[in-house]
């Protein structure tokens, strides 16, 4: 009956999200009394019955091997966690503050390049303005020139 309360996190969250850190997190912020031991038998419970079950995506079974193939370490990283259960409680919401402050900076170097590029299409225009005045020139001194012959030829 127990188990209920944590498989939720299966059906809320794509596989390709799932971890066990974040599945620690969200146990302690929406399982009552929630036990280090406990969720750590249900998670790999969870994906151990993805392997076995012939209807499992093969996403959900990548996925599973993958968790299951790092376990030692995963267990290791996440039990050093347990030892500090709130920041264990919050480390999604610190991890969305540092991914929101990464996009924004993605942001920036985009608007930054779209900068450049406008900058440059205004310095390519100019200079496309400046040829044209030159040709335009080139074309009067031809004209003056040509004049000048028919001219001097008037005179003869």
């Amino acid at each position: 009956m127990e188990d209920k309360q944590y498989l939720k996190y299966f059906g809320k969250k794509s596989s390709k999200y799932w971890s066990l850190k974040d599945f620690d997190c969200w146990a302690l912020n929406h399982v009552k009394n929630c036990q280090q031991g406990a969720t750590h038998r249900i998670f790999y419970r969870y994906l151990n019955r993805i392997l076995l079950d012939e209807k499992s995506s093969k996403r959900k079974i990548r996925t599973a091997q993958k968790l299951i193939g790092t376990k030692k370490e995963d267990l290791k990283n996440v039990n050093r966690l347990w030892k500090m259960p709130e920041v264990l409680k919050n480390i999604n919401k610190l991890e969305k503050i540092v991914n929101i402050e990464e996009e924004e900076q993605k942001v920036d170097k985009i608007v930054n390049i779209e900068e450049e590029e406008r900058i440059m299409a205004l310095k390519e225009r100019q200079l496309q303005l400046r040829e044209r005045e030159a040709k335009i020139r080139t074309l009067e001194l031809q004209n003056i020139q040509m004049e000048k012959e028919i001219g001097g030829r008037v005179d003869s």
